[in-house]
C-alpha cells in the first residue's frame, strides 16, 4: 500500500471512529460533525451556516466544537464573537479540536489572540502549550511554566508528554523532577500514565508493571483505561498476546460493575496483534465486540482483517465485517471506506442480503457470550 493511501485509511478511520464513539458521549456534537463535513468538502458554506445558524442559541460549544473539528475555525471562530459573554468554555470549544491536525494547530496561538477579552483557564493554557509542543517543540513551550500564574499539573504533564514523544526521556525526567520537587505538585493519573505509555513503546513489560505498581501503591491512584491500554500494548510488543487477550477479557467480564470501559484504540490494538498472529477467529471475535459497544477499529485495521479473513479462506466471514460496518454507519460509510467492498469482494452498495443476516446472528452470538 502506497503511503498515501495508508495515511487515507488512517484519517478515514479516525473519522469513523470518532463520531461512533462520540454518539454515546456528545449526541449534539456527533450529530453534527457529519453533515458539516459532508456540506464543507461539497464547497456549500452558505448551507453550513444555515445548519448551524439555529443551533448557536442552544447548542454554541457543540456548534463551536464541530465546526472547528472540520476545519472551518474562521466559521467557528466568528460565532464564538457573537456570544455574549463567552466563557473559557466557549474558547477551548474553539481550540481544542485544533490540536488533531498540526496544520490546525498552528493557529491556536493566533486564534487566542483574536479573542483577547475571554477568559482562559488552566485548560487554554494546556491547549496552547501542546499546540506549541506539537509545531515547534516541547522546547518552545518552556516559557509557559515561567507565567504570571503558577504552573498547572496540566501544563507540565503536556510539555512531558512532549518531551516523551520527541524520544527525550531525560528531558521528560528532570522536568518531572522540577514539577514534584521544586513545585511540590502532586503527579495525577493522566500524569503517571505519560511514563507509563512512553515505557511501553520503549521498556519492558516489568518496567512497566512496575510504574503500575507504584502509581497504584505508592501513589495511591487507580489505574484506567490508557494504564491498562499500555500494559496490553507492551504484552503484544513482546510477544505475550495471550497475556494481552486474556487482560481484554477480563474487563469485558467485568463490564457492567467496572468503572473502567476499553477505548477505541485498544480494540484496534487488539484486533491489529491478533491479526499479526494469523490468529483470524479470534481476531474477528474482538472486532465484534468492538462493534458492539460502538468502538470501531481503524480502517487500515479493518482492512488487514478482511483481507486476512479472504485469504485464510474464510471469505464469508470477511464480508459478513463489512456489510456490519456498512449496515451500523450507512452515513460515514464512504470514500476511503469504500475499499472494502472491494477487498471482501461485494459488489459496491449491493444489499448483499445472506452476509447481511449472517452479521446480525454473528453479532447476537458475541453479546450472548459476554
Amino acid at each position: 500500500m502506497r503511503p498515501s493511501s495508508a495515511a487515507a485509511m488512517a484519517a478515514s478511520g479516525r473519522r469513523l471512529l470518532s463520531v461512533a464513539a462520540a454518539a454515546t458521549e456528545n449526541t449534539k456534537f456527533a450529530v453534527l460533525v457529519t453533515p458539516i463535513r459532508r456540506l464543507a468538502r461539497a464547497g456549500r458554506l452558505a448551507d453550513v451556516d444555515a445548519l448551524v445558524a439555529p443551533l448557536v442559541p442552544s447548542h454554541p460549544t457543540a456548534v463551536i466544537s464541530a465546526l472547528s473539528l472540520v476545519g472551518l475555525s474562521d466559521r467557528a471562530s466568528a460565532i464564538l464573537s457573537t456570544i455574549p459573554s463567552p466563557t473559557a468554555a466557549h474558547l477551548n470549544a474553539l481550540l481544542g479540536p485544533l490540536l488533531q491536525r498540526r496544520r490546525h494547530a498552528k493557529l491556536v496561538p493566533d486564534l487566542l489572540d483574536k479573542h483577547p477579552s475571554i477568559p482562559r483557564d488552566a485548560a487554554t493554557r494546556c491547549i496552547l502549550a501542546k499546540s506549541i509542543c506539537i509545531t515547534k517543540g516541547a522546547d518552545d513551550a518552556l516559557h509557559l511554566l515561567a507565567g504570571d500564574e503558577p504552573p498547572s499539573l496540566h501544563l507540565y504533564t503536556a510539555i512531558i508528554d512532549s518531551y516523551y514523544k520527541e524520544k527525550k526521556p531525560h528531558r521528560a525526567e528532570e522536568l518531572w523532577r522540577d514539577m514534584v520537587e521544586n513545585h511540590g505538585i502532586v503527579p495525577d493519573a493522566a500524569a503517571h500514565n505519560v511514563r507509563i505509555t512512553y515505557k511501553s513503546k520503549k521498556g519492558t513489560v516489568e518496567e512497566v508493571e512496575e510504574l503500575i505498581r507504584a502509581m497504584r501503591e505508592e501513589a495511591g491512584l487507580k489505574p484506567d483505561i490508557v494504564t491498562y491500554h499500555a500494559l496490553i500494548q507492551v504484552l503484544a510488543r513482546h510477544k505475550r498476546v495471550d497475556e494481552a487477550v486474556e487482560l481484554c477479557k477480563s474487563f469485558l467480564e467485568k463490564e457492567e460493575e467496572s468503572t473502567v470501559a476499553l477505548k477505541c484504540r485498544t480494540y484496534s490494538y487488539l484486533v491489529t496483534m491478533l491479526c499479526g498472529e494469523k490468529r483470524w477467529s479470534e481476531a474477528e471475535d474482538m472486532f465484534y465486540e468492538g462493534v458492539k459497544r460502538l468502538k470501531v477499529a481503524d480502517l487500515g485495521t479493518v482492512h488487514k482483517l478482511v483481507s486476512g479473513l479472504k485469504e485464510a479462506g474464510k471469505g464469508r466471514a470477511a464480508r459478513r465485517v463489512v456489510v456490519g460496518l456498512r449496515k451500523k454507519f450507512p452515513d460515514q460509510f464512504d470514500g476511503p471506506w469504500k475499499v472494502l467492498e472491494e477487498a471482501a469482494g461485494l459488489t459496491p452498495g449491493a444489499s448483499n442480503e445472506e452476509e447481511e443476516g449472517e452479521e446480525e446472528q454473528e453479532l447476537a452470538r458475541t453479546a450472548a457470550s459476554v
